[in-house]
């Protein structure tokens, strides 16, 4: 299985370089696939794709009529579904209509059968994380690639965090799976005995992880397999068995039993959201109580929160039995409402969004708005006038306040260049300056950036909110002497021939600057002369990898007298 690059343009040039095997991810002369497997949805891309500037047209061929989708255009990363096992030629083809420019990827993808592979059953232990080692298929000279954190490339893998995995034979992914799952040793407490007011049911929790549930009352099987039970009159002894793969069974009893009289009327109020360091009193004291315990240890009957938490009490009723209740704990956290002074268009709205939960808001305005838009009590408020906007939100027990002052502007403030002549093969773009948000050219192309291809007045529509705005340029060509013409590949290897990487036809050139980055963005050379010539090498003279760079020069026509900025891609091949 083999690749090949093909340029056409400045340069003509053809290579078969390296097998797919010993590809590197630096070079951007690849195509990558996601799978091999037959009847699945596979994704393909290519590092070419993510350089700096986009291609005018993408066009990819995957050799399967039979698929009734043989090609994809337009598509950065398409997908396609492959219905038969073999060998099918893949084709990129990129055209970057700048630099005049067809760079065409050829590759081949073996479509293959899942294999059939059994991992055995799922593992289980016991601890916070696993650490153990799965054995893949063994398949002499096969690639190998897990779904782990690692992408791990051998046909065994260390596994050290729960998940299920998988792995794939090159390139496609075995049909089973095998998951790995820790458990923390469980710690299960079903609580103190207590003797319960009749109709107080309680609830008994043996919650852990990957636990398996039965209950037993007085020695015979319950019918529920949960982590809770509630319990009923007359109660007895409860026992929960708790099974967690790995660590083994796990048990714990408590008696739970019921005595008049009836339960009296109790509870803690509801679950309470707390403002940031507020201190909150709960109060468990109800007529004929004697004693009072607390889940914090207080025997008091009524304790001061301070912290979030789920809080209990049991209560002992004129000394014969217990009630109990609970409340759920939240604070609030310090994020204030921060509005900011702003200016809108007119005849725009501004959405004012204070939503902190459910709870009460009140907004007011200076001057009045509508009179269905004063105290709304929503947390959201329609600004429809100039104006100062104030809002009081309470939620729980928390208040806010904010305020802020709206402005309107109806001005749409842009500009273009008029006038202007380049040079015929010039690369230079007409630009808007302003705060348009939208711009339509004269033949419907939406872009903040129009190129020029021949003489003619150029006409723009820019809007935003508040309002629209015609701009022209009267753009001629002339045939100048001094132009900016690169190579768009080179090959620094010693033989003399297309060893550099400069302007083919350098001229009366001022204020020159060429700068060439690679495929992160990094640069690798910079250039403040139009004779001086970038011969693949990087700083302190390592060579450069093969694969494509991208250009962006500047300089000063001295003809037109006007600024010339250019910008392209060029191919390192060694």
């Amino acid at each position: 299985m083999g690749r090949r690059l093909i340029i056409i343009g400045l340069l003509f040039l053809a290579a078969v370089l390296a097998p797919r095997a010993a590809r590197s991810q630096a070079n951007v002369d690849t195509i990558s696939w996601t799978s091999t497997c037959v009847n699945t949805t596979i994704l393909f891309a290519s590092p070419l794709l993510d350089t700096f500037f986009r291609p005018d047209y993408i066009q990819w061929h995957f050799s399967d009529p039979g698929s009734g989708f043989n090609d994809s255009s337009g598509a950065t990363k398409p997908r396609h579904v492959f219905a038969a096992t073999g060998s099918y030629p893949i084709e990129l083809d990129v055209y970057y209509r700048g630099s005049a420019d067809t760079i065409k990827l050829f590759d081949t993808i073996a479509v293959v059968t899942p294999m059939a592979y059994n991992f055995g059953p799922d593992i289980y232990v016991c601890g916070k994380k696993p650490d153990v080692l799965i054995q893949g298929p063994v398949v002499p000279g096969a690639t190998y690639l897990w779904n782990d954190a690692d992408t791990t490339t051998t046909d065994t893998i260390r596994v050290k965090e729960s998940g299920i995995f998988t792995v794939a034979v090159n390139g496609c992914a075995v049909a089973d799976s095998i998951g790995v799952f820790a458990s923390d040793t469980p710690k299960i407490n079903l609580g103190k005995d207590h003797i319960m007011c009749d109709s107080a049911n309680l609830q008994l929790t043996a919650a852990a992880q990957n636990g398996v549930y039965s209950w037993l009352l007085n020695g015979a099987p319950m019918a529920e397999t949960g982590d809770q039970i509630i319990t009923h009159y007359p109660g007895g002894t409860y026992v929960a068995v708790v099974t967690v793969p790995g660590c083994g069974v796990f048990k714990d009893t408590v008696s739970i039993t019921y005595a008049q009289p009836l339960r009296p009327p109790f509870n803690l109020g509801p679950d309470t959201l707390l403002c940031p360091n507020q201190i909150y009193t709960l109060n468990a004291a109800i007529p004929g109580a004697t004693a009072y315990d607390w889940s914090t240890g207080s025997a008091d009957s009524s304790i001061k929160i301070s912290n979030a938490g789920d809080y209990y009490v049991f209560v002992t009723y004129q000394g014969l039995c217990q009630v109990t209740d609970s409340v759920l704990v939240t604070y609030r956290n310090d994020k204030p409402l921060d509005f900011h002074d702003t200016a809108i268009c007119k005849g725009s709205t501004l959405v004012l969004n204070a939503d902190f939960g459910q709870g009460t808001y009140k907004w007011s305005s200076v001057p009045p708005q509508r009179d269905d838009q004063n105290q709304t009590g929503q947390s959201t408020y329609f600004v429809y006038k100039a104006g100062k906007y104030a809002v009081l939100a309470q939620v729980g027990n928390c208040v806010y306040t904010d305020t802020l002052t709206v402005s309107f502007d109806d001005s749409l403030q842009v500009s273009m260049i008029k006038d202007t002549t380049l040079c015929y093969g010039e690369n230079f773009g007409l630009r808007v300056s302003g705060n348009a948000d939208t711009l339509v050219w004269q033949d419907g192309t939406l872009s903040n950036v129009y190129y020029p291809t021949q003489p003619g007045i150029y006409t723009v529509i820019a809007s935003n909110g508040c309002g629209r705005d015609t701009l022209t340029a009267n753009i001629n060509f002339a045939t100048c002497s001094c132009r900016l013409l690169l190579p768009n590949a080179f090959t620094p290897d010693g033989d003399g021939r297309n060893d550099n990487f400069r302007p083919l036809h350098a001229c009366e050139m001022s204020n020159f600057e060429m700068n060439i980055y690679n495929r992160y963005g990094e640069l690798v050379f910079r250039s403040l002369d139009p004779d001086a010539a970038w011969d693949g090498t990087l700083h302190g003279g390592a060579r450069a990898p093969a694969g494509a760079y991208v250009w962006a020069a500047h300089y000063f026509n001295p003809v037109t007298k006007q600024p010339v900025f250019g910008k392209g891609t060029v191919v390192l091949i060694r």
